[in-house]
């Protein structure tokens, strides 16, 4: 009896420690910046955020419901029209503008980070993974914020970590800013977006 009036109070406890957001692109509930124009479309429809790209990104982005002085953990699911060497996709973090943002990416054979700050970048990290090419290739995604470092998973796997140096007092991402984006004629559905902190 005793274990389960414990078990009951850890998992109230554990509810009432930690909100969980999601969305599941049924609605634009969020918000999210949808568009069509010359660098593709990126629209909710049919229950997922569906972007198409052409040479240049196309961003999906909103600003989420989340702290960024607290920690989190945002997961979310990928389906890849086609997985090369060429075609990008990925989330971005702290976005503020198309010139100021973070974008953490895969391509079959690389992980990539990459910095954005008036349109220059600022900082990068590239590590290899494998991931299976073809048509039609599911990705997981998973990013830890920890207020000191970020930490970028790949279908439960650690593809890189992300730590800048900063001033007293200032954590590692500006904005709540959050988004998906696809480059290079890259078309992918995203879907069940969880965040939870």
């Amino acid at each position: 009896m005793k274990n389960i009036a414990l078990l009951s109070v850890l998992i109230f406890l554990s509810g009432s420690l930690f909100a969980q957001m999601e969305d599941d692109f049924e609605t634009n509930q969020w918000g999210w910046n949808e568009r069509s124009d010359s660098k593709g479309v990126a629209l909710v429809k049919d229950g997922v955020m569906h972007i198409e790209s052409k040479l240049r990104p196309i961003y999906a982005t909103v600003y989420a419901p989340i702290d960024i002085d607290k920690p989190f953990v945002l997961t979310c699911e990928a389906l890849a029209k086609k997985i090369d060497n060429g075609k990008l996709f990925g989330i971005v973090l702290d976005y503020e503008d198309e010139n100021n943002y973070m974008c953490f990416y895969v391509d079959e054979n690389e992980a990539k980070l990459e910095v954005w700050r008036e349109d220059k970048l600022i900082g990068k990290r590239y590590e290899a993974i494998k991931l299976n090419s073809g048509k039609f290739v599911g990705v997981n995604f998973e990013v830890e914020y920890t207020l000191n470092e970020l930490v970028f998973k790949v279908n439960g796997v650690k593809a890189l970590t992300y730590r800048r140096r900063l001033e007293k007092d200032q954590f590692l991402l500006g904005t709540s800013g959050i988004g998906f984006f696809a480059k290079n004629g890259q078309t992918v559905d995203f879907d069940n977006l969880r965040i939870i902190q």
